[in-house]
Parts: structure tokens; C-alpha cells; sequence
């Protein structure tokens, strides 16, 4: 009985030390975040409280509405306190310039830990460094115009499966929330790009992979789910989507050893795993390395881009006038077969369409958020924000900035005409980022989206069946529609 009191004593002690280093950054943090513009903190808490009682739409809604509060003040930065967490939010681009053009200041912040488990080293989510260097160098020109042509086949063979499958609401006049539609037809992109096979998401929903990648996802958004008894459930989807892209790239490392799938000469020619596979410099890479680039594709590939393409059509559903002049630039140039391909000719000549796909990522950022953590102290906004701080850089905040896109509710294509642009500093609109950091994929993106919105018009007129504001963008790892995409389809 006599040991309980130094026993206890000494874990307390053991704890203390073990922690200091954490005790001492906490207290940093809460003396620095003073310093800073910023809403009003509680002690230790920060503005935990702010975010206690709002679900993630109100969250975004929060932030967003905050930043334009602190920019009329004429501040150019705004901070966010939490326990021992201090961001720090460039509230315009040109504040936010610094950190963009850094060189080495690429690490990315620690709201990207969750997804980690899954992608871990891999080009999206490496911090600076050599490894990181070698891997963007080889990724980066898989995603090339000229190759991106390539998977133009895919492209209109997946988004020809989906409009298929949405006849069925346009006969009988019923209501489709087309986000899910498009979620699975962009999944089965993915899959046929990145790996060269067909899950077919859009006819099997409840395939293992399609639940896995489903389910991961939802479980990022809830940052206390260890609490709430759902690590279990985050392994086993890991377990589960790493067994499968392991599984094919093994297959298909077989396949092309022995000959039974022709290894093409030209890149143009090859899926995303393909080149990985018969690249020679990845023959140090190992299979961990391979299978996180190609988890990675398939994660910030098909999320992204079917969040992106679903408030597209949401913008054009509430904008029937605006619909109507890209569906008359489509057929002008594609001509009104609805079978007929996209080719990478035609995609050249599209001009108003262009801007107005700009425009629907300036109205909603696809990714609310990006985050970098600094290795060195750097100064944002003419403040020194120490090493080891978090700074959130988001598009959400800029693209709705009234000093550079007066009336930013309205939605304006005109914005993006040449002698518009000119007059913004280049990042005050970046829905891909931007610098070293900026999405690689932005091209394979932007390509998809549009061979969607060509068969989609080409097809159906969309008309909304709630008000604009009845779906809001959520603060997830995408700006995913709280209510999905409610519309009515008027065949063509």
C-alpha cells in the first residue's frame, strides 16, 4: 500500500515529461494566437466553442462569412484557435502569394493525417524532400495533354453508361438526385484510367471496393470517430481498397511480364498503372510505393471531380438562360447526335463553356481548403507566424472576396473574359491551388468534366427541383452538396 503513492507520482511525473514538449506548444500557441486578428478565444478552448454547436455547412458558412468581416477591417490575415492549434488564413491572394511561390515550404498540414492510412507517402501527401521531388517529377507528365487524349475513350464510354442509366427519370418525369450518378461514373473513370479495369460502380454500387472508397470517405469528415468506435470500420475499408489495388497491380505486372497484355510503346497508349509499372525510373520504386500512387489517382481523381461537375450542373439548372448558350456552343461544334464522341479537336473550340466552368469553381470551390504546416517561420500578411503553424490557404474564402469578384453570388461568366482576368492578381482564383503544391490532375479534371457536361446537354435539359440554397457545400476534404443534386432531366 505504502508503493501506491510513489508509484502514481512517478507516472505523473513520466506523463509530464513525456507531454512537455506539448504543454510548452500549447501555451505558445495560446500567447501567439493573441497577437493575431482573429474572433474571440476562451482560454485553452479558442474558438472551439464557435465550432461546437455547427454541422459542417455552417462550419464553411462560418468561416467564409468571419474572413469577410476581418477584410473589411482591412485585415489581410485571420486566425483560428483550437487546443494547442493555432491556422492562420490568408484572407486574399496576394497574402496568401508568399506561402504559394514557396519552394519549400511544401509539407502538407496535419488535417491531412486521416487520409494517410490509406495513400501514405504518396505525391499528394509527402512532405518536402527529395522522395517527394522524384515522385511529382515521374507523375507529373502522365497527365499531359497529349496523353490525356488517350483516356477519352474512357471518358465517353463511362459518361455514355451514365446517361443511360438517367433515362428512365427523363421518361417518367421523376426526380433524380444526380450527384450519386455522377460519383459512380467518375469512379468507373478512375478505375479504367488509373488501373485499365472496370469495376462498374454504376451497375454494382455495392461492390466491396466501390463501398470501401464510399465509406472512407465519410468517415473523414468525423474527426472524433475513434471515439465513437469506428477505427475498426477505417481499417478494414484500408484493408479492403489496398487488397484490391495491390491485388491488379500484381495481376498486371503478370499480365505484361508474360506478354498476355501488349506493353505499348507509347505512353499515350497506357493507364496510369501501366506507365508506373514499365517506367524505368520506378524500377527502385516498391510495390507500396506503385500502389500509393495509384490509391492516390483513384482517391483525388474521381471525389473531386464529381463534386466539381455536380454543382456545375447545379449552376446551370438555377441559370436556365446560361444553360441554354452552352448546350447552343456544344451542338455548333459537336454537332446533335447524342451517340456521338467527344474528341479532343472539338474540346479545343469551346469558349463560352470554358468560362462558365470557371465561373461554377469560383461559385463553389470543389475544395474548400487546403493546408500547409511551416517548417520555418515565415511572414503572411505582415504578421510572423511561427514554424510549425498551421496555414490554411482556402479558395472558399477568395472566390467569394466582393474587392475582387463584386457580387460574388451572382453567377457571371464574364468574369473569366481576358480583360477580367487581367485585372486579379493569379491567385485570387485557384480552385486547383496553385505553385509546386497545385493539383497534378488538374488537367485530367478539367478534360472529364467537360466530355460530362457535352453528353449530359447534349441529351437533357436540367431544371432544378429546390432552391439554390436548398443544397449547400459542405467543409469536408471536397465541397460535396449537403442535399445532393436535385433535378428533373426534359429530354433533348
Amino acid at each position: 500500500m505504502a508503493l501506491i503513492i510513489p508509484i502514481i507520482f512517478t507516472l505523473v511525473l513520466l506523463l509530464i515529461v513525456k507531454s512537455y514538449k506539448r504543454i510548452v506548444w500549447i501555451f505558445k500557441v495560446n500567447e501567439y494566437g493573441k497577437r493575431l486578428p482573429g474572433p474571440p478565444t476562451q482560454s485553452l478552448f479558442g474558438n472551439v466553442g464557435s465550432f461546437a454547436d455547427k454541422d459542417t455547412i455552417q462550419m464553411l458558412d462560418y468561416i467564409v462569412e468571419t474572413a469577410n468581416e476581418y477584410r473589411k477591417k482591412g485585415e489581410k490575415i485571420m486566425r483560428l484557435q483550437f487546443i494547442g492549434k493555432l491556422l492562420v488564413l490568408p484572407l486574399d491572394g496576394k497574402t496568401a502569394q508568399t506561402m504559394l511561390q514557396s519552394t519549400t515550404e511544401l509539407d502538407k498540414g496535419d488535417d491531412y493525417e486521416f487520409p494517410r492510412a490509406w495513400l501514405g507517402r504518396s505525391v499528394l501527401l509527402d512532405g518536402y524532400g527529395e522522395r517527394w521531388k522524384s515522385h511529382r517529377k515521374l507523375v507529373t507528365p502522365t497527365f499531359h495533354f497529349a496523353k490525356l487524349e488517350g483516356y477519352l475513350e474512357v471518358f465517353n464510354r463511362e459518361t455514355k453508361v451514365m446517361i443511360d442509366l438517367l433515362e428512365n427519370y427523363a421518361t417518367s418525369g421523376e426526380t433524380v438526385d444526380l450527384f450519386h450518378y455522377i460519383k459512380r461514373c467518375t469512379l468507373d473513370v478512375i478505375c479504367g484510367t488509373a488501373m485499365g479495369i472496370t469495376v462498374d460502380a454504376q451497375h454494382n454500387p455495392t461492390h466491396p471496393y466501390v463501398e470501401a472508397v464510399e465509406g472512407f470517405n465519410k468517415l473523414s469528415v468525423d474527426f472524433i470517430f475513434w471515439l465513437l468506435g469506428y477505427q475498426k470500420q477505417k481499417d478494414d475499408y484500408v484493408q479492403t481498397m489496398k487488397k484490391f489495388t495491390g491485388d491488379v497491380t500484381a495481376e498486371r505486372r503478370a499480365a505484361l511480364a508474360s506478354g498476355e497484355v501488349e506493353q505499348h510503346s507509347s505512353k499515350r497508349d497506357m493507364n496510369f498503372l501501366d506507365i508506373l509499372l514499365c517506367s524505368n525510373e520506378t524500377k527502385d520504386w516498391t510495390e507500396e510505393d506503385i500502389r500509393e500512387e495509384v490509391d492516390t489517382f483513384m482517391f483525388a481523381g474521381h471525389d473531386t471531380t464529381a463534386t466539381s461537375f455536380s454543382w456545375l450542373c447545379w449552376n446551370l439548372a438555377h441559370n436556365p438562360d446560361i444553360q441554354e448558350k452552352v448546350y447552343e456552343e456544344i451542338i455548333g461544334i459537336f454537332g446533335e447526335n447524342p451517340e456521338g464522341d467527344v474528341t479532343s479537336e472539338d474540346l479545343k473550340k469551346l469558349d463560352y463553356t470554358e468560362r462558365v466552368l470557371k465561373e461554377s469553381k469560383r461559385r463553389i470551390a470543389p475544395v474548400p481548403v487546403v493546408q500547409r504546416k511551416l517548417r520555418e517561420d515565415m511572414e503572411i500578411g505582415g504578421h510572423k507566424i511561427p514554424a510549425g503553424v498551421n496555414v490554411s490557404i482556402s479558395p472558399s474564402i477568395f472566390h467569394c472576396n466582393p474587392e475582387v469578384f463584386p457580387n460574388p453570388e451572382t453567377f457571371d461568366p464574364d468574369r473569366f473574359l481576358p480583360e477580367n482576368m487581367d485585372k486579379r492578381n493569379a491567385y485570387d482564383y485557384i480552385p486547383f491551388s496553385a505553385g509546386l503544391r497545385n493539383c497534378v490532375g488538374q488537367k485530367f479534371a478539367q478534360l472529364n468534366e467537360k466530355v460530362l457536361l457535352i453528353h449530359m446537354l447534349k441529351n437533357y435539359r436540367i431544371e432544378p427541383m429546390l432552391g439554390f440554397m436548398g443544397t449547400r457545400p459542405t467543409m469536408e476534404i471536397v465541397s460535396k452538396p449537403s442535399n445532393g443534386i436535385p433535378v428533373k432531366l426534359i429530354k433533348r
